[in-house]
């Protein structure tokens, strides 16, 4: 609940009293410095509480004479406006809140893209190594050959790190390992690797 000030929390409790009939309509109530003992706060602070209901029509301020209640219904209403009040302020709080939340969320986004980018620029000259995956088919080669064979690395710069076979898959084959036609090999190596891959295989 947004906070209001002490001499409105006052003068609603004042308008409570009266609506609950604790206080009746033309009964004259205290003078400010007996409201401002009962209330532990200054006479200056009262003054103000009895200035808003004054305003609002709910009682009548006499030099000399107190305060005289006048209006239930006017008290009400007083009461209902300030929960609108109340209500307003807390969702403008709220709202508040929600924007700098937002706009903190908006600015660790934009952070943690720009680390990304830049975590990604690094490793492009850390390990430039993509895989791809090429097929082997009858007409390479290299189809019926063991890695070692072939001397898949030294001819291409590649290096098979799965072979796909079926429903298989060979995690880090060893150089032993046949390729047969079907096969699916998955290779990294530089930027250039797959071409030359492509070249040796048909070579």
């Amino acid at each position: 609940m947004s906070k209001i000030s002490k001499y409105s929390q006052i003068a609603l409790d004042l308008a409570h009293k009266i609506v609950k009939d604790e206080l009746t309509i033309g009964e004259r109530i205290y003078g400010r410095s007996t409201l401002a003992s009962l209330y532990n706060v200054s006479p200056e602070t009262i003054r103000r509480s009895l200035t808003l209901l004054a305003e609002a029509g709910i009682v009548k301020v006499s030099q000399g004479s107190g305060v005289t209640i006048l209006s239930k219904d006017l008290a009400f209403e007083f009461i209902e406006k300030y929960k609108e009040k109340i209500s307003l302020a807390s969702i403008r709080k709220e709202l508040r809140e929600l924007l700098e939340t937002k706009n903190k969320m908006e600015f660790r986004f934009i952070e943690l893209i720009n680390k990304l980018i830049e975590y990604s620029d690094n490793l492009k000259h850390i390990s430039p190594y993509n895989p791809f995956e090429i097929d082997i088919n009858k007409d390479y080669s290299m189809a019926g050959k063991t890695i070692a064979e072939v001397e898949f690395w030294k001819s291409t710069g590649g290096t098979i790190i799965a072979i796909k076979r079926g429903e298989n898959m060979i995690v880090s084959p060893g150089p032993k390992y046949t390729l047969e036609v079907g096969d699916t090999i998955v290779v990294v190596g530089d930027q250039d690797v797959y071409y030359r891959v492509k070249s040796f295989l048909k070579n």
